[in-house]
C-alpha cells in the first residue's frame, strides 16, 4: 500500500508540473537602439508587418547650408555614422553617455537625404533615414 500511495504522490507531482509556461529567459540586448531631437512624421502605412511603414525620415528644415542635431545611442560605445546620399559618411563623436551631436554639412537648396547609422559589435545596428529640407 505504501508503495502505492508514494507512486500516487508521484503521478500527482509530475502532473501538477505539466502546463506550466517555462521561466523566460533573461533579456538580453540584441540590437543598438536609438533617440533624435529631429520631428518624425506620422506612422506611414503598414509594410512588412511594421506599423511605422517602410522607415518613414525624421525631418527637419533650414535657411542654412548645415545643420545640427543631438541624439544618443544604447549601447554608448556604438559607432555612429552619418552619410549623405552622395558622398562618405563621417564619423560622429559618441559621449561616455550615449549622447551624440551630428551636423549635416553642405546642403544643397531643396531636400537633402542622409542616413544615420549606429553599430556596435554583435548587436543589430539602429539605422534612420533622416530628410533635412533646405529653404
Amino acid at each position: 500500500m505504501g508503495r502505492r500511495l508514494a507512486v500516487l504522490a508521484l503521478a500527482a507531482a509530475l502532473l501538477a508540473g505539466c502546463g506550466e509556461k517555462p521561466e523566460p529567459a533573461a533579456s538580453r540586448v540584441t540590437a543598438v537602439t536609438g533617440t533624435l531631437d529631429l520631428a518624425r512624421p506620422a506612422p506611414a502605412p503598414p509594410d512588412a508587418g511594421t506599423t511605422a511603414g517602410h522607415r518613414a525620415p525624421a525631418t527637419a528644415s533650414t535657411t542654412r547650408s548645415s545643420l545640427a542635431f543631438a541624439g544618443r545611442v544604447q549601447p554608448a560605445r556604438s559607432t555612429v555614422t552619418l552619410r549623405p546620399a552622395r558622398g562618405p559618411a563621417v564619423t560622429v563623436d559618441v559621449a561616455g553617455n550615449g549622447s551624440f551631436r551630428a551636423l549635416a554639412r553642405t546642403l544643397q537648396r531643396g531636400r537633402n537625404a542622409f542616413l544615420l547609422e549606429a553599430r556596435a559589435a554583435g548587436l543589430a545596428p539602429w539605422k534612420v533615414d533622416i530628410s533635412i529640407t533646405r529653404r
